[in-house]
């Protein structure tokens, strides 16, 4: 049996940033993620929505000239991405945003919970769009992960 590390352990895997301040934004692959939610108290932070860029995606013939420049905005200069997860969720649209994202040489991190569902396709489509996948688990990851990285709590 494999003996997994603790998600509190993650923490001391990076002691200190080699660049700071980093610019973090975490990309919840559902509206209601429980690992999100639970992250909402870091204030450096910015939290996204995959279901907005899916709406991006949508229309590209109803305002051709507005596209480019809407997912350029929801897209942002991040230094780091995080993607957050369940097995199960559709991630087809936030697949194409981590693309674009690695094309511009953006850190991907994806971490994917497990669920009751059997299949890793959720897993299988951002794999190969990402810099680092983690399929945790017990739940608390993604929260120490933005510790690891640097992410300060508000109060």
């Amino acid at each position: 049996m494999l003996d997994y590390p603790t998600p509190s352990e993650v923490r001391y895997r990076i002691r200190t940033p080699n660049s700071s301040p980093r610019r973090i934004r975490v990309i919840a692959l559902t509206d209601n993620d429980p690992e999100v939610a639970n992250c909402h108290t870091y204030a450096d932070v910015e939290f996204s929505r995959a279901s907005d860029f899916a709406v991006l995606l949508q229309n590209p013939d109803e305002r051709p000239g507005l596209i480019p420049d809407a997912l350029n905005e929801w897209l942002g200069s991040p230094d780091t991405v995080v993607i957050s997860g369940r097995e199960g969720d559709d991630a087809q649209a936030i697949a194409v945003a981590a693309k674009m994202y690695r094309m511009n040489g953006v850190t991907v991190s994806v971490v994917i919970s497990p669920s009751g569902k059997k299949s890793n396709s959720t897993a299988d489509m951002l794999r190969p769009c990402s810099t680092m996948m983690v399929l945790p688990a017990m739940a608390g990851y993604l929260g120490d992960l933005l510790s690891a990285l640097g992410a300060q709590q508000g109060e």
